[in-house]
């Protein structure tokens, strides 16, 4: 069964509400390219260093992206990240989408793309 997994920045479940950056967590999501069944696997929490707010801290964002690494998600979705981030996410073969609202439309519209991009 092929599959892929989704990383999606949500407090709530509901919307896509982190900014890659300062994201407090991850709900990974598995979704199978053949059927578009979505399966939640966990919620990843990351904990933020003290001096978080003066600026990313290069080792926590080290620590997200090998925390996505080892959950082998295929793609980040986050409201929103900085360039220094995205170079360092894309560098590590995860890619980046970035949208507002909710989570289950974005995730329709990554499963078309999928489909589109991987079936032809």
């Amino acid at each position: 069964m092929a599959s892929y997994r989704i990383a999606v920045g949500t407090l709530d479940g509901q919307n896509i509400t982190e900014h890659f950056g300062r994201s407090k967590g991850f709900r990974i999501i598995e979704i199978d390219q053949e059927t578009d069944a979505e399966k939640a696997l966990a919620d990843i929490e990351v904990v933020h260093s003290e001096d978080c707010s003066h600026g990313h801290d290069q080792s926590m964002l080290e620590s997200k992206i090998q925390a996505l690494l080892d959950w082998n998600v295929t793609a980040v979705l986050i409201s929103q990240i900085g360039p220094g981030s995205e170079r360092m996410v894309t560098k590590n073969g995860i890619q980046v989408l970035v949208s507002e609202g909710e989570v289950a439309k974005a995730l329709e519209r990554i499963k078309k793309f999928y489909k589109k991009h991987h079936f032809e």
